[in-house]
């Protein structure tokens, strides 16, 4: 009697969150083959709303959620416990039924933070006993900005902690404002007016993200569809450069920058366009911080989303293409640093991605 073996793979699992339709909406599991750029679907967890962002601290993956159903007990920020497939609720804070963009919890797991893009709120959530509890700290952000109906009132957007650890801050699309905030007592925030400042007018910024060394942040703005540079020292952000996330005078395309990502090394950034449907790739210059457009690779329909996977492969998910896509990241290459693996899988609008906690 003969025995196949077969190949054992080497797989990472990943979260995909999806806004689909009443049967495909929720988040689904894969293990993602780190050899060859290959998804294999594993689990799917239906939830009633769309889901909006993810952020993982240890065992926690925390999601935020739109709220759907204007019901009091729908959207805001939910705690799941997970380890490789498993994904179980331990938690939640809808906050009478708030939609949140994005969250960050600190490193200590004391506090949640979560930003309200549609009420123009910043909002703290105490974790007692692993678990956010409920909102204890709302602040509201003022102003607009020159676009009309994007920027007719504050829309924060993403959270995050600056590299020294010692502000948080918040990208608000709506009033072209990086506002940088002070952890007090108990994880309540408080303004930073002195390092607070604000980008190029009509902007949107997006997301920021930096490099590894902590010296040089880069911005995505939405609107502009640009990347702003800057350099960082302590909590003050210093302007270096700007530049386009694609080719405007050869291109004449309605876009959205939809996602930005730095390779672990900090050699490549990488930005996604929503409606130009690439992504761009940029060589980072160490010293400067300043960015080089090298080339871009063509995504399906509506790249939101991106995610780096070992430094070597990246993932992208399409919204209105309904796809993953995997692509390789190669250094030393003449042809080019993205390559296509041919490896894609359908799922209905993919929005956010994270990887997952292995074995």
């Amino acid at each position: 009697m003969g025995f196949v073996f077969m190949k054992r793979r080497h797989v990472k699992p990943i979260f995909v969150g999806s806004y689909g339709n009443d049967m495909t909406r929720g988040i689904y599991v894969f293990h993602f083959d780190i050899d060859n750029g290959e998804f294999l679907k594993k689990k799917f967890y239906k939830s009633p709303a769309n889901p909006t962002a993810f952020f993982k601290r240890e065992r926690f993956i925390f999601t935020c959620y739109k709220n759907g159903t204007g019901r009091s007990t729908d959207g805001g920020l939910w705690q799941y416990a997970s380890m490789d497939l498993q994904f179980g609720l331990a938690s939640k804070a809808t906050d009478h039924g708030k939609t949140y963009m994005d969250c960050y919890v600190d490193e200590e797991r004391t506090c949640a933070y979560a930003v309200d893009y549609y009420n123009g709120e910043v909002v703290t959530i105490p974790i007692l006993k692993q678990k956010i509890v409920k909102v204890v700290q709302t602040l509201k952000h003022e102003g607009h900005g020159p676009v009309p109906k994007r920027q007719e009132e504050a829309h924060p957007h993403y959270i995050d902690i600056l590299p020294n650890k010692e502000r948080l801050f918040v990208c608000d699309l709506g009033t072209d404002e990086i506002v940088l905030y002070k952890i007090g007592e108990k994880g309540r925030l408080e303004r930073d007016e002195e390092n607070s400042f604000h980008v190029k007018a009509g902007s949107g910024p997006k997301k920021m993200v930096f490099s590894p060394d902590g010296r040089f942040g880069y911005i995505l703005n939405e609107l502009s569809n640009t990347v702003a540079v800057y350099a960082v020292e302590g909590n003050k952000l210093t302007f270096v450069q700007e530049v386009d996330t694609y080719d405007k005078n050869e291109y004449d395309c309605a876009n959205l920058a939809g996602d930005i990502l730095m390779t672990q090394k900090g050699d490549y950034l990488f930005v996604s366009n929503r409606g130009h449907d690439s992504v761009t790739v940029f060589e980072v210059d160490a010293q400067t911080g300043k960015l080089y457009n090298l080339e871009f690779m063509d995504t399906d329909e509506n790249p939101r989303s991106m995610l780096l996977i070992n430094d070597r492969w990246l993932i992208v998910a399409s919204q209105k293409g309904g796809t993953l896509e995997s692509f390789e990241v190669k250094r030393n290459e003449q042809k080019g640093v993205l390559f296509e693996t041919h490896f894609s899988y359908m799922v209905g609008e993919p929005v956010c991605l994270i990887e997952g906690r292995g074995f």
